[in-house]
């Protein structure tokens, strides 16, 4: 997010919902299930880097690591930043090595 959108109050787009409808009602999700389904799917992607996300309070993240660190993130990218500042080398999402070990679900 950068300093103006934060200043601002503005929610990265990564944490807005593709289905708009979620939020009126008309279906039985709700805010929490949502965040819920994009915590499981988090900890899948953070499998292969031996890291964990749950969600706080349905407005951040708590990361995790194996050793027991964790930060507290406000959104999808910066969960990114932080799991590449907690783990002790860069995450490359498109590597051969992460792609296969995300593909057996295998940390």
């Amino acid at each position: 997010m950068c300093g103006l959108c934060g200043l601002l109050g503005i929610d990265h787009w990564t944490e807005t919902s593709a289905n708009a409808e979620v939020f009126s009602g008309d279906i039985e999700r709700s805010i929490r299930h949502e965040r819920a389904h994009r915590v499981l799917l988090l900890n899948k992607a953070l499998a292969p880097v031996r890291m964990k996300a749950r969600d706080f309070q349905a407005s951040s993240y708590i990361i995790s690591s194996s050793t027991g660190r964790s930060e507290i993130v406000h959104d999808i990218q910066a969960l990114w930043l932080a799991v590449e500042k907690m783990g002790s080398k860069p995450v490359d999402p498109l590597s051969a090595e992460y792609l296969d070990q995300l593909s057996k679900g295998q940390p």
